[in-house]
C-alpha cells in the first residue's frame, strides 16, 4: 500500500468518525428531549399506574360511581323538564287535548301528580 493511498483511507475513515460522532451527538439530544418530554407529562407515574392493577380497579370503580350518578341526576332533570312541558302544552288550543291524553296516561301509570284546576305540574309521586 502506497503512502498517498493510505493518507487518503485515514482521511475517510477520520470524515466517517467526525460523521458518526455528530451523529452521536444528535441522538443524544433527541434522546434527552424524549426523556424531558416524559418526564414532563408524568410519564413514569403513569407506568407505575398500569403496573398496579387493585389501583386501576379502584380508579375505575370511582369513576363508574360518578358516571352513574352523574346520568342519574341528568336523566331527572331531562324527564322534568320533559314532563313539566308536556303540562305546559295541554292548554294550547287544538294539540291540548292530544297532551292531555298524555297527561292523563302518566297520572294513571302513577308517575306524576297535577292538579286538575290549573294544569299545572304540582309534584312527581313515587
Amino acid at each position: 500500500m502506497k503512502k498517498t493511498e493510505f493518507k487518503n483511507e485515514l482521511k475517510e475513515k477520520k470524515i466517517d468518525l467526525v460523521y458518526e460522532e455528530e451523529e452521536f451527538h444528535q441522538i443524544r439530544k433527541d434522546l434527552s428531549r424524549i426523556a424531558a418530554l416524559f418526564k414532563q407529562v408524568g410519564f413514569r407515574d403513569f407506568v407505575n399506574y398500569l403496573q398496579s392493577p387493585w389501583r386501576i380497579m379502584w380508579v375505575n370503580f370511582w369513576a363508574g360511581i360518578f358516571r352513574g350518578l352523574g346520568i342519574l341526576i341528568g336523566m331527572t332533570l331531562v324527564i322534568g323538564l320533559v314532563i313539566w312541558i308536556l303540562t305546559q302544552l295541554v292548554d294550547f288550543p287544538l294539540i291540548g287535548t292530544y297532551f292531555q291524553q298524555i297527561v292523563d296516561y302518566l297520572e294513571s301509570v302513577n308517575v306524576i301528580n297535577i292538579a286538575p284546576t290549573n294544569g299545572h305540574l304540582n309534584g312527581i309521586t313515587q
